[in-house]
């Protein structure tokens, strides 16, 4: 297990590239019938780059020297100007690359994220990453594969699940957000196929790993094949979609997973509470990811993680992401081989 190949796929967008502004804007309009001004449901947050990728790949030149080969999907022909592209380690993917024709172009992320297997040469094992995700710690790759070559998924269940979720899927449906609406929905499609409800459980956020062979079997279900081709179509994120869940549930059904509890590290003003779960889970907190946006108040968290994540959400103001480069700054402040 610790020779086979693996390699790290990130998805980045640059959302202040004014053609990219241009061409959002229009296919925008063109779809929803008003402009982006006027919608309320669009985060820009989605799209904005604060200059993370670069600390990312120095996390994971530092944490994992032993990732195969790096692939960066973007699209409208972006690529970061400090990007050392000479280096034979990395490699840029256009979207016309992966994607079909009349998906382009795009601006949603989950249809990418579904077209990853198209990479070609992509090996068999890989792992996603997001530029705000940032390993912390040197890792092994055990800590995404056990020793049978199965993908280690960590999950959390849902804090606020109606107790009678599964006897009233719509109620429940209609009462969250999009981003646990299609959690949701890949649940409720495993279930069609397997029987099972993973209905409780919920992806934690952090950096995943994937089976291309697995994710290419599910995509190609009945069940699933014709749904999954009209939704990589949606050029803008909706509700009524699939999540990558859906292919680390298949996994972990097919054999070819293995789930694990996430328990990331808890600080803050309970204090004696926070210490008795630290203790009690110390070795579930030492394996766990943690999922911050502001780096500056979370450092005693971040401090033990494997992973973190940086989120940048829509209330993320301009002094919490100055804070959070200067934060990156000096946990990374080398120069890898990967950059110019």
């Amino acid at each position: 297990m610790q020779n086979d190949k693996i390699d790290a796929v990130y998805l980045w967008v640059d959302g202040s590239d004014k053609k990219w502004l241009k061409s959002r804007n229009f296919w925008y309009d063109k779809i929803h019938h008003k402009t982006i001004e006027d919608a309320n449901n669009l985060n820009a947050s989605l799209y904005r780059d604060n200059g993370e990728l670069k600390y990312s790949l120095r996390s994971l030149a530092e944490c994992t020297p032993w990732i195969n080969h790096i692939y960066i999907i973007t699209g409208f022909n972006q690529k970061p100007k400090w990007l050392n592209l000479k280096n034979k380690k990395i490699s840029i993917v256009p979207h016309e690359q992966i994607m079909p024709k009349k998906a382009i172009p795009t601006f949603n992320s989950s249809s990418i994220a579904k077209c990853i297997p198209n990479i070609p040469n992509l090996s068999d094992k890989f792992i996603i990453l997001n530029d705000d995700t940032f390993f912390n710690k040197r890792l092994k790759q055990s800590f995404f594969f056990d020793k049978h070559g199965r993908a280690i998924i960590l999950y959390n269940k849902h804090p606020n699940m109606p107790k009678d979720a599964s006897k009233n899927i719509d109620k429940w449906l209609s009462s969250v957000d999009r981003y646990t609406h299609t959690i949701i929905l890949s649940a409720l499609k495993i279930q069609e196929i397997f029987g099972k409800t993973f209905l409780s459980y919920k992806p934690s956020h952090g950096i995943d790993p994937y089976i291309k062979s697995s994710i290419l079997e599910c995509a190609n279900h009945p069940l699933v094949k014709k749904q999954l081709e009209k939704q990589i179509l949606d050029k803008f994120r909706v509700k009524n979609s699939f999540l990558m869940w859906l292919f680390e549930l298949y996994a972990k059904m097919t054999g070819k997973a293995v789930f694990k509890k996430a328990r990331g590290y808890k600080s803050g003003r309970h204090w004696l509470s926070n210490f008795i779960y630290n203790t009690i889970y110390f070795h579930s907190v030492r394996k766990s990811p943690v999922f911050c946006e502001d780096a500056k108040t979370s450092r005693s968290s971040i401090k033990h993680a494997p992973i973190f994540c940086i989120n940048d959400s829509k209330h993320t103001g301009a002094e919490t992401i100055k804070n959070n480069i200067e934060f990156l700054q000096t946990r990374f402040p080398n120069k890898c081989e990967f950059e110019k």
